[in-house]
C-alpha cells in the first residue's frame, strides 16, 4: 500500500473489521479453517485493488509530473472537471475515507 492518499490506517481498520466479522464464530468454536481466511482475503481483494489503482494514478499523473517540473503546474482538465461536478467532486475524498466498499462490524 502506497502512502499516497494516506489510506493505510483506514484499510488496516477495514481489514480488521472484515476479519472480525468472518472469524468471530470460527474462533469461538475453535475451528478456524483456511476457507475462513480465504473469505477475508476475498472480501478485501477488490477494495484494495481499487484504492491501489487510484494511488498509482495519482502518483503517476499528478505527483510525479509536479515534482519533476521546474514550471508552475496546471491542474489537469479532468481533475478540474471532477472537482467542479457536485456528485463527482466528493468521490475521491469518500473513496479515501471509506474505501471502495464500506465495512461495518456485525453485532455480536
Amino acid at each position: 500500500m502506497s502512502p499516497v492518499g494516506g489510506v493505510g490506517i483506514n484499510y488496516a481498520i477495514q481489514d480488521a473489521v472484515v476479519a472480525a466479522n468472518v472469524l468471530t464464530e470460527p474462533l469461538r468454536s475453535g475451528r478456524v479453517e483456511e476457507a475462513h481466511l480465504a473469505e477475508v482475503q476475498r472480501q478485501r481483494l477488490w477494495p484494495t485493488r481499487v484504492i491501489q489503482s487510484m494511488q498509482s494514478f495519482m502518483q503517476e499523473r499528478l505527483i510525479a509530473p509536479a515534482l519533476l517540473s521546474q514550471q508552475v503546474g496546471n491542474v489537469p482538465w479532468a481533475l478540474r472537471l471532477l472537482v467542479r461536478t457536485p456528485i463527482l467532486g466528493t468521490l475521491p475524498a469518500r473513496l479515501i475515507a471509506f474505501g471502495a466498499r464500506r465495512v461495518r462490524l456485525n453485532s455480536v
